[in-house]
């Protein structure tokens, strides 16, 4: 049981090492005069002050319905729980969209991992982070974890970055998810409508910041190839000091 608490360290590990392989896998199957591949700037990744408007606006009123829930929806209904599930398609559709000849995407699969994996470890920290200071009691069971609504952070997310990768058209269909996703959640009364606001405008900053971050993680993992050797090795990897019981990350790159 004390390993399992490692095991996101782990993973968040091996998608960095994923991340960079993908992109230098990538950008070896192109003619070598196209090998600088990785940076570059478009709208997807340039901060606009007009993308926190709806973030800043859901967490704002979500946040001011803690402990007053701004409207009570509990009732008796019955159950359905393909919302569980459900969360974790958009994100699916960011990442294999790519894949299907003639959809235009704005980055290859290197960079759009990067962008998910650093969405997703943002929404978490958030998400958990907050759950544990306000320590909401939930509609149903009267768990201490509510606010915000973490399923709703984690659909939101991936209907953001589908509309920054692929654009309205797919966007549409990913938030017509999400708003699912949200309005499942409340039926279920597994949360207050204040939670499925807030987790909403979290997800979507999160997808947000990971793509204003994305340059500077491209490069750092992604070098333009240097002879027939390649770009520089890297190696990250987690460590863990049994003598003062601490979790820790290790990071070496070769230039």
């Amino acid at each position: 049981m004390f390993f399992l608490r490692y095991i996101p360290l782990l993973i968040f590990a091996f998608a960095c090492r994923f991340c960079a392989f993908a992109a230098d896998f990538e950008s070896s199957t192109v003619a070598a005069d196209t090998l600088d591949t990785c940076v570059f700037v478009n709208s997807s990744t340039q901060f606009r002050p007009t993308q926190l408007i709806f973030p800043a606006a859901a967490i704002a009123v979500g946040s001011a319905g803690i402990r007053s829930h701004l409207i009570d929806t509990r009732g008796d209904r019955e159950k359905k729980t393909f919302d569980n599930t459900l969360q974790y398609l958009p994100t699916v559709a960011y990442v294999g969209l790519g894949f299907i000849p003639g959809v235009r995407h704005e980055h290859k699969i290197g960079s759009r991992m990067m962008a998910g994996v650093t969405a997703f470890a943002l929404m978490t920290a958030i998400c958990q982070g907050t759950k544990r200071l306000v320590r909401e009691p939930r509609p149903d069971t009267g768990a201490k974890t509510s606010f915000p609504s973490g399923h709703t952070a984690t659909v939101f997310m991936g209907a953001e970055l589908v509309r920054l990768e692929y654009g309205w058209g797919y966007g549409a269909a990913a938030y017509a998810v999400a708003a699912t996703v949200g309005a499942m959640r409340v039926y279920n009364n597994r949360h207050w409508c204040n939670d499925v606001l807030a987790g909403a405008g979290v997800g979507v900053l999160s997808a947000q910041a990971a793509y204003w971050l994305l340059p500077l993680e491209e490069r750092l993992f992604c070098r333009k190839k240097r002879g027939r050797n390649g770009a520089g090795n890297m190696v990250l990897a987690p460590t863990y000091d049994s003598l003062n019981q601490a979790p820790g990350m290790s990071f070496v790159m070769s230039f």
